[in-house]
């Protein structure tokens, strides 16, 4: 087993701040364990897409709207040490998407 940090972006999430819902994408971290760089991904995607505080923020749109998505970005094999300072991750840095 080895230790990743993976950096995953998410795009077209509808969110409710300060009483207003906005189109935004996000950046977020996760560390995990995994076999290989693509276990790792495909764990840290499933952390976002099971995380509840990001269920209660995203509100579903009306009408037509792109999906949401998370794409990996980077990934990065890391030692233990570093590994178990860590949590698994949490927390979301969010930026507007541009509207065409």
């Amino acid at each position: 087993m080895s230790y990743f940090q993976v950096l995953l972006e998410g795009e077209n999430f509808f969110i409710e701040l300060d009483g207003k819902e906005e189109l935004l994408g996000f950046f977020t971290t996760r560390w995990v364990k995994a076999d290989d760089q693509k276990q790792a991904e495909l764990k840290a995607v499933e952390l976002v897409k099971n995380d509840q505080h990001l269920h209660k923020l995203v509100k579903l749109p009306e009408g037509e709207s792109p999906s949401p998505m998370i794409y990996f970005s980077e990934i990065c094999k890391v030692n233990w040490f570093t590994y178990i300072k860590r949590k698994p991750g949490d927390g979301y840095s969010f930026y507007p998407m541009v509207q065409e």
